[in-house]
């Protein structure tokens, strides 16, 4: 989606994205985010990296 497809360009630019930045830079709700991030993390997109405050989303190594 284009949702999808912002974010792995944020991703690509600066290395990880966290859900902070990926509401900012899509100007969604906080669970709405969540959502997104989670779902990409289950299709394999993106790879989570800490827990909760610290959480970034990284891309997989398949979408690289």
């Amino acid at each position: 989606t284009e949702r999808e497809d912002v974010i792995i360009k944020y991703i690509k630019e600066n290395g990880s994205i966290t859900n902070r930045e990926a509401r900012e830079i899509l100007g969604l709700a906080e669970s709405t985010t969540k959502r997104i991030l989670k779902e990409m993390a289950g299709e394999n997109i993106l790879m989570i990296e800490g827990e909760r405050k610290t959480r970034r989303y990284l891309l997989s190594d398949k979408t690289r």
